[in-house]
């Protein structure tokens, strides 16, 4: 396992595939590319908060019922969770952080995703789908929150 790749955090709004060799971080107040795959990121950042990526899979095929393109928790303590804009198996799938989305819209060729810093990004996923990505993962986050309370 790679060491020190990155930590996902509160200020991580999304990591999008820029090769197949390197992620862009989109963050609430820079932008950088990384030399690493989004796949690596994510599944380092499972294993540095303590699971795997199997795991966290898992636990979300469990809450919400389904199997595809699930939404993770990344971190349960900040409620860091991603979910993927596609098949994680796609090199060109890239996470988007749930709590820093304010607003998405159709676009000519998918989704602009506008975050809260007013940060902009368009996916190649259509409108539709993103939508039901964002309301998978606000299930989970809804999940998430009432076993804290328990």
């Amino acid at each position: 396992m790679l060491k020190d790749i990155y930590e996902i955090n509160s200020e991580t709004c999304a990591l999008v595939p820029n090769s197949n060799l390197s992620t862009a971080i989109v963050e609430k107040e820079k932008s950088f590319i990384i030399p690493i795959p989004v796949s690596k990121v994510i599944k380092y950042n499972c294993a540095y908060y303590g699971s795997s990526f199997e795991g966290r899979l898992k636990g979300s095929k469990y809450a919400l019922g389904s199997k595809y393109k699930l939404p993770i928790i990344i971190e349960e303590s900040k409620e860091l969770i991603f979910f993927p804009s596609s098949s994680f198996e796609n090199p060109n799938c890239a996470w988007i952080s749930l709590n820093n989305i304010s607003d998405y819209q159709k676009s000519q060729d998918g989704t602009i995703v506008k975050f809260n810093n007013n940060q902009k990004i368009e996916l190649k996923i259509s409108y539709e789908s993103f939508e039901n990505q964002v309301l998978r993962a606000t299930k989970l986050l809804l999940i998430l929150k009432s076993r804290k309370n328990c």
